[in-house]
């Protein structure tokens, strides 16, 4: 049995400024299951943030389009839904913890009652008492006490805010939850904690997730599988077990190099030599063709990579795979 219920395929997303197309989103397939987490993973720019909110149907309208495409939550394509089914679907169904909860919030109302704003949105017949209870029980759900209902964001830390935002994300028990880089501006310790928090909080209302970031470590904790962007293209997708232990395309193993490491020994770090292209301009054939050291003619004139199987369920969109992970590759390297 298929418990497939959402799933996106090949999704087509541009962006028009001064008359310049900006191709973000290029041809993005994935599917998830209920309960599951996968990490987008790539550098800034490479059209991660740009998925979530198409899911969602919040990108600008005068500035941005979705080509081609369909995305199906339980059957349905939200791309034909109208705007009035969309903002029930927004909340309910799908929630967005936005990367920067200090824009994510309303400065001119309290904490609480943007919490409980949402539940009376999406919950028909509950009265405003109701509403401000369930909040309160959200705010101690996410560690803050009900007494701070009455407050407003500034009078907030940063980490609490984020707590806020996922409060409000989780507040009508969403089917999926989009974590747009949801500890990128938090401490160390209470990222963790976030962290921590988030994952109790999936595995308790079985809600799915989608996590962008940058840092590997998190895919490491918090993701069962992994889609590796690069210029609005999975290049690279599989079991976090599959993209940590055998990483196949170049992009994805100079994520890995980047990283420091105390265990090599190494004296210096191996960045991804030059900058990622520009997404109005696309280089032809393989995007990454331009940075690696591997790329060949063959590379660079195809007019769409194939999609390589190196072992079940792990995908790798490149000409020359590098099958032997990091080890290979420093073996080529020399």
């Amino acid at each position: 049995m298929d418990k497939t219920f959402l799933s996106v395929k090949d999704l087509y997303v541009e962006y028009t400024s001064d008359e310049t197309v900006i191709h973000a989103v290029n041809g993005v397939s994935f599917s998830m299951t209920k309960g599951e987490t996968l990490g987008l993973v790539g550098e800034t720019g490479a059209g991660k943030t740009t998925i979530a909110k198409t899911i969602l149907r919040i990108l600008p309208p005068q500035q941005s389009r979705v080509t081609g495409g369909s995305i199906t939550l339980n059957g349905e394509n939200l791309l034909e839904k109208s705007e009035e089914d969309m903002r029930k679907v927004r909340g309910s169904d799908i929630s967005m913890i936005f990367q920067d909860p200090m824009t994510a919030l309303n400065p001119v109302m309290t904490v609480g009652d943007q919490i409980a704003e949402a539940i009376l949105l999406h919950n028909t017949g509950i009265t405003k008492e109701e509403a401000a209870e369930r909040a309160m029980q959200m705010l101690e759900t996410v560690g803050i006490v009900r007494q701070r209902y009455h407050e407003f964001p500034y009078q907030l830390s940063g980490g609490m805010k984020q707590r806020i935002v996922i409060a409000m994300a989780l507040a009508c028990n969403p089917e999926l939850l989009l974590a747009d880089e949801p500890t990128t501006a938090l401490d160390v310790t209470i990222q963790a904690q976030i962290l921590e928090m988030i994952n109790g909080l999936k595995q308790k209302l079985q809600t799915s997730m989608l996590l962008i970031t940058h840092d590997l470590g998190i895919v490491a904790q918090m993701c069962d599988y992994v889609a590796v962007i690069y210029a609005g293209k999975i290049i690279e997708y599989g079991t976090k077990e599959d993209i940590f232990d055998h990483p196949s395309h170049p992009y994805t193993i100079g994520l890995f190099l980047s990283l420091p490491s105390m265990a090599v020994g190494e004296s210096r770090l191996h960045p991804i030599e030059g900058l990622p292209p520009d997404p109005s301009s696309l280089p032809p054939g393989c995007s990454f063709c331009p940075r690696c050291r591997f790329a060949t003619a063959e590379c660079q004139a195809a007019e769409g990579i194939p999609e390589t199987e190196i072992s079940q369920g792990h995908m790798c969109r490149c000409v020359h795979p590098v099958r032997g992970g990091i080890q290979e590759w420093k073996q080529q390297s020399k």
